[in-house]
């Protein structure tokens, strides 16, 4: 066992759970502040980022625990032990074509997304199981993530300005070249792009679009 200490904060209490090929690293931490409710899942390869991650969400008091994960094998093992509110994944790990699988309330968590850059892959945005709010990862700090949980548990969809920008370019730029399909967006993708910029939820735009 292994127990970290934060600042101003109880000690974190590190538990193993045995998976398939290697272990999860679960962390109960300190009792969050009021209305912090958050049980989050990581699987973040990247050993430097991985670190980052550790210590920012166990100090972060929206969160009260959070398992990490090295592989989905991992991943699968969290969801079948405990209810999981969000997942953060990292772009190179996240498929929008088959989503994530539900936790064992049988509930899907919701995804935050760490892009590498904010060059987004239109086809993440346009699968059936889009993420639930985006970071990316030159300017991925301690506010960053703690404001980016505190608006997806209340329903926003939170991004970086800069990531807004991007999208709002591409989906009102003249003349460019969409990379999904080769063709332009259609009408309602726009409006989609220009809604999930805005912040609001899935079920925010399905309703500010009409679609049941």
């Amino acid at each position: 066992m292994q127990v970290q200490r934060a600042p101003r904060l109880p000690p974190c209490r590190w538990h193993v759970l045995t998976a398939r090929r290697s272990a999860v690293n679960r962390i109960a931490c300190g009792t969050p502040a009021l209305g912090g409710q958050l049980v989050v899942t990581t699987l973040v390869r990247d050993g430097v980022l991985q670190l980052g991650l550790r210590a920012v969400l166990a100090t972060a008091s929206v969160v009260s625990e959070v398992t990490h994960c090295e592989n989905w094998d991992e991943v699968e093992v969290a969801l079948r032990s405990s209810p999981v509110d969000i997942i953060f994944l990292h772009e190179s790990d996240y498929s929008s074509d088959c989503g994530v699988p539900d936790d064992v309330r049988g509930l899907r968590p919701k995804v935050l997304l760490l892009l590498s850059d904010t060059g987004i892959d239109e086809n993440i945005l346009a699968g059936p199981f889009p993420p639930d709010g985006f970071l990316v990862q030159g300017e991925l700090t301690a506010t960053a993530v703690e404001d980016a949980l505190q608006r997806m548990a209340g329903g926003e969809v939170p991004m970086p300005a800069s990531l807004a920008r991007v999208l709002l370019e591409r989906a009102s730029g003249p003349g460019r070249i969409r990379r999904r399909r080769d063709a332009a967006l259609t009408g309602r993708e726009n409006e989609v792009l220009l809604l999930l910029a805005e912040g609001l939820s899935n079920k925010q735009i399905a309703r500010r679009l009409k679609i049941s």
